[in-house]
């Protein structure tokens, strides 16, 4: 299987921002983009400004004029480009989702994602062996809530233990859900956080089992995000894997013509001729028409060889193959039948038809007498076969 390299799966969009920018320019940012992270740079230096740190913020009544180097934010895990996928499985240990790709020279190249990563092995293989419970372990667990309760002192609890989402319970089920997605929304929107939860949660909630496979929860529609990246692989690869197909295509084409043909002559083989007869035969019955069919067989062929050598025989047949084909008509099938002997077959002619093409090779072949080889002559039969029309 292909492992990519971290280039090859990076997100090289990033919301980014200097670390000499106001907190407001920030939040505006991540408002404006509707991303729950902006990446902080400092020269190559990168920090997270997350939800999480809006929240805590908020809750603080920080004034949103301050610089963003004066609140101490968290520094993001580095990954260089070039490095095989296989070489971030440590990342997956790390409590940073984001990672950032640098180049060479430490600048920003992108980002790359823990689900990135996953993603990333292949897709078989992730969704038969790993369980729900096994991405949990590198998620944020999720809070549970009564639907009465306060929706400022819900994402106070979310900042302060960093949960993705909030699940709303009643009666024990799942009836809806806040995330950090729904918090960015919010605060954009300034909502009145002194309502109860339920005003903004959204429902209803799909759930499954955290013990069964990532296979049986794509059939919900819960995990779609490992296809999703392995479809956008395969996308990125779509050229190369068009190239691959047309190489495989010329060279089935070229093994096809391989096994029709004989290797000395360039002439149709037996198993071809054969093909191609029934073909023929086939058509002219449906047509009421005729078919011809000559057997050529070169005289004494055998001495020639133990004479001049099968050198000089192969060179004979070759010269002797080309003139066939110029005597005969761009309908009719020419084949090497074995050693000396040749079969062609003339679709649409009749007795006359072929008695005129046979002395033609004949005639031909008789004639034939390059510097160096032997005078030869040939036997041909024929046979006909009239299709009657009732």
């Amino acid at each position: 299987m292909h492992f990519p390299s971290v280039s090859e799966i990076t997100t090289t969009e990033v919301i980014t921002i200097p670390r000499a920018s106001m907190l407001k320019e920030a939040i505006d940012m991540m408002f404006r983009s509707n991303h729950r992270h902006v990446v902080v740079t400092d020269r190559n230096d990168f920090y997270r400004l997350s939800i999480y740190e809006i929240l805590r913020l908020n809750r603080e009544q920080k004034d949103k004029s301050i610089p963003l180097e004066v609140l101490d934010l968290p520094k993001m895990p580095t990954v260089y480009k070039k490095k095989n996928i296989l070489e971030t499985l440590e990342y997956l240990r790390n409590d940073f989702e984001q990672i950032i790709v640098v180049n060479e020279d430490n600048s920003l190249f992108g980002i790359i994602t823990q689900s990135d990563i996953l993603s990333s092995i292949d897709p078989d293989t992730l969704m038969d062996n790993y369980r729900l419970s096994d991405l949990l372990k590198i998620k944020k667990r999720n809070r549970w809530i009564n639907k009465e309760e306060i929706t400022s002192e819900i994402f106070n609890d979310i900042e302060r233990y960093k949960h993705d989402a909030a699940m709303v319970i009643e009666e024990g089920r799942p009836i809806g859900i806040v995330t950090t997605k729904d918090i960015l929304r919010l605060l954009k929107n300034r909502a009145d956080l002194s309502l109860p939860v339920k005003t903004y949660m959204v429902s209803p909630v799909v759930t499954v089992s955290q013990y069964c496979t990532l296979n049986e929860a794509l059939q919900l529609e819960l995990i779609s995000i490992a296809y999703t990246r392995w479809v956008r692989m395969i996308q990125t690869y779509q050229k190369e894997l068009h190239e691959i197909n047309e190489k495989l295509e010329r060279k089935s084409k070229k093994f096809e013509k391989i096994a029709a043909t004989d290797p000395l002559t360039g002439l149709y083989n037996r198993m071809k001729f054969l093909e191609l007869f029934i073909s023929e035969y086939t058509i002219m019955v449906q047509r009421h028409n005729a078919l011809s069919l000559l057997v050529i067989d070169l005289d004494h062929f055998k001495v020639v060889n133990d004479t001049y050598g099968h050198n000089i025989g192969d060179e004979m047949l070759e010269q002797i193959s080309a003139l066939l084909l110029k005597e005969l008509r761009n309908v009719d099938i020419l084949c090497r039948w074995g050693g000396e002997e040749f079969v062609a077959l003339l679709p649409a002619a009749d007795c006359d038809d072929a008695f005129l093409i046979a002395e033609k090779i004949r005639a031909v072949i008789e004639a034939f007498s390059p510097e160096g080889m032997p005078g030869i002559t040939a036997s041909i039969g024929a046979l006909l076969q009239v299709f009657f029309n009732f």
